[in-house]
């Protein structure tokens, strides 16, 4: 591709819309799955694929056998019973997970006419298609292990790597249009410590699962009318977690204003904006679990915030790392030379 050009032909367009909308479907995913996991309607649907044997749940107890209680029983599912906004719910999530197996499929169709001018887009969307499937693979456990624990954070983990993956190939796909970014002034300590930040940050987010999973044993065994007890009764994780936020704060907030002071980038200065936006309401919600009593919405809001937050920061360091690489040192360093060929005519 000779230097300059811009791919941005329909090919271009077609699959970074499409990749786009598969980002967007994974982050309502995550949320929605975390309103699972809240609301305690994990177990919605004590089988899979099918829920409650019928591929549509049904809407009412009387639609289900008389003995199907000592029929799930049988399977290992205590105390199964039939709620219907808990089976819906769950219902749900699997729908919109399907979707995504949809459009990760279409994200990959539209790879591949980029293959020749860059095959990294195929590749990147090949690798999250096949983690898509084992995603869903693995959502087949969650319920197989009667929601184990340590599936479950698995099963959301998996899923930040998944939409890392799409994002990079989201940014891979137009990373011509990223060499007229100016870097000019970027200090040299900012990339390692953009580095520094995100891995900082997934550590950060893995101490929030384990504070999740802390809450969910609270939350088994203590009435709902207790929730004023739950955050008092946590593990010295949720301190940490807590007091953690502070450098991350001040990290991530030197790493935006270095970017905004000194970066032309129009796309570069709308994430950096939105990333202090993100980490800021994190820090809201969090702060609302422990003056609200751990209200519902709290929980799924502030994990899909922090998936976010990670989504963004890489999305500026793929940004940043792409414009190192495409600039042109031609166009860097090549001097004026239209006075000298003057002196010659």
């Amino acid at each position: 591709m000779p230097i300059g050009k811009v791919t941005d032909d329909g090919r271009t367009r077609r699959f970074w819309w499409c990749a786009i909308l598969t980002v967007s479907t994974i982050y309502a995913l995550i949320m929605v799955g975390g309103i699972v996991r809240a609301s305690g309607a994990g177990m919605g649907c004590p089988d899979w694929p099918t829920c409650f044997g019928q591929w549509v749940p049904p809407t009412h107890e009387s639609q289900l056998p008389s003995n199907y209680q000592e029929i799930y029983a049988e399977r290992g599912y205590a105390d199964t019973t039939f709620n219907v906004r808990k089976t819906w719910t769950e219902y749900l999530n699997r729908l919109l997970g399907v979707f995504t197996g949809f459009t990760i499929l279409l994200t990959l169709l539209f790879s591949l006419p980029l293959r020749r001018e860059d095959p990294g887009v195929v590749w990147l969307s090949f690798a999250g298609f096949i983690l898509v499937g084992v995603q869903g693979w693995l959502g087949a456990q969650v319920v197989a292990s009667n929601l184990k624990v340590g599936m479950i954070t698995i099963h959301m983990l998996l899923a930040q790597v998944i939409v890392g993956i799409v994002i990079a190939a989201v940014i891979r796909s137009k990373r011509e249009s990223y060499r007229l970014i100016n870097l000019e002034g970027m200090p040299r300590q900012f990339y390692p410590l953009m580095l520094f930040a995100m891995g900082a940050g997934l550590l950060q987010l893995l101490m929030g699962t384990q504070v999740r999973e802390a809450m969910d044993l609270i939350a088994r065994s203590h009435e709902h009318d207790n929730r004023h007890l739950w955050i008092d009764s946590l593990p010295f994780v949720f301190s940490l977690h807590k007091y953690y936020t502070v450098p991350l704060v001040a990290l991530n907030g030197w790493l935006a204003y270095t970017v905004l002071t000194h970066s032309n980038s129009a796309v570069l200065r709308r994430l950096c904006i939105a990333l202090m936006v993100f980490i800021l309401g994190a820090i809201a919600i969090g702060l609302s679990m422990a003056r609200l009593h751990v209200p519902i919405f709290s929980q799924p809001m502030h994990l899909w915030l922090a998936s976010v937050i990670f989504g963004t920061q890489l999305a500026i360091l793929l940004i940043l790392q792409h414009a190192r690489e495409t600039r042109s040192p031609v166009s860097i360093v090549a001097p004026d030379l239209s006075l000298t060929t003057a002196n010659f005519k």
